[in-house]
């Protein structure tokens, strides 16, 4: 099975204290973010002890994430497989312990 790689939200903090001063200064300061950076908007997080500002940008998976990733679904994989087996095998247990009245009662 081939899983292509996914995008990624990728985040930095910055400070709220960089959107103070003069808007040259700001607009320079975000244009540099977004050629230098590749970044592509901000997120503000609202806290009770305060605002969290981030920049966010989209990528590609590396090969080491999505090794990771793919590690991961096997182990899902698996673990669901393990728990599928175990469930048939306490029906089957469930079933042999049915007395033979019960068992007419199922029809088998």
């Amino acid at each position: 099975m081939i899983i292509n790689k996914i995008k990624v939200k990728e985040t930095t903090s910055i400070d709220s204290y960089s959107f103070e001063g003069k808007l040259e200064e700001i607009i320079e300061m975000l244009q540099d973010w977004m050629t230098e950076g590749e970044w592509e908007g901000i997120e503000i997080d609202y806290y009770e002890e305060g605002t969290n500002y981030q920049l966010y940008k989209h990528r590609e998976e590396t090969d080491k994430e999505y090794e990771k990733r793919m590690k991961l679904l096997e182990k899902e994989k698996a673990e669901k497989a393990k728990a599928r087996e175990r469930k048939l095998e306490k029906l089957k247990k469930d079933l042999a312990s049915l007395s033979a009245a019960d068992k007419k009662l199922l029809g088998s």
